[in-house]
């Protein structure tokens, strides 16, 4: 989950790796940027914060391996790349034209 804070945390300041559980996610900003910090296992990313479809909040979606979902209409999110891997969601099991599936 998100940190609460409406500030979000300026990671150029850093951040306790503690203060990120595995699955979890932090919404912060580096300059003007909102960035969301991911943590699994032991990797830690950093992608935009908003989705791309409706600038859905990444920070309050759910972290999957190494994706995340936009808790607005389900789009996923490659961690490693930023790069949307599916579009919004409307049916079970739906795939994007390229086959991309998100756990």
């Amino acid at each position: 989950m998100a940190n609460d804070s409406r500030t979000p945390i300026d990671f150029t300041l850093g951040v306790n790796i503690n203060a990120l559980s595995n699955g979890g996610a932090l919404l912060g900003r580096v300059g003007d940027e909102e960035v969301l910090v991911a943590r699994v296992d032991d990797r830690f990313f950093a992608v935009g914060a908003h989705c791309t479809h409706y600038h859905g909040p990444l920070a309050q979606g759910l972290v999957v391996g190494s994706t995340v979902r936009c808790p607005l209409h389900h789009a996923c999110f490659s961690l490693e790349t930023g790069e949307a891997l599916r579009a919004t969601r409307f049916r079970a099991g739906a795939s994007n034209a390229a086959g991309t599936r998100c756990s």
